[in-house]
């Protein structure tokens, strides 16, 4: 099973080794992988660049292919939302002894990232 980055990661970005730029013909620029923090951000945060870069590639590819990712793309993001909001009524909930709240919690928050998780 692949290991999960924290909520707030405090990793420094391997692509500009956590300076916040990098060098191009052009100068310095804010670098594209954690948007001139020098750290990467949060796998939420992560996730919504992925799914815009490869929204944005076939968005200009077309033809089928570009089509089946677009519709692949808006179903991540819906169950993405899904899950946010899963997430925040299961921390309304009043009891927060009750172990289904408590599990729904857990399993919301693995797949999202959202906040890290205390080890026993």
């Amino acid at each position: 099973m692949k290991a999960r980055m924290p909520a707030s990661s405090n990793l420094a970005c391997a692509t500009c080794y956590g300076q916040g730029v990098t060098n191009t013909e052009q100068g310095p620029l804010a670098c594209p992988d954690c948007g001139g923090e020098g750290k990467l951000p949060s796998p939420m945060v992560l996730t919504d660049w992925r799914l815009r870069e490869l929204e944005r590639h076939y968005q200009t590819l077309g033809g089928e292919t570009g089509q089946d990712v677009q519709w692949l793309v808006s179903e991540v993001r819906r169950a993405h939302h899904a899950l946010v909001q899963i997430l925040a009524a299961s921390q309304e909930a009043a009891d927060d002894g009750d172990p289904i709240t408590s599990k729904i919690k857990f399993l919301a928050n693995d797949v999202l990232g959202a906040y890290p998780v205390k080890r026993a």
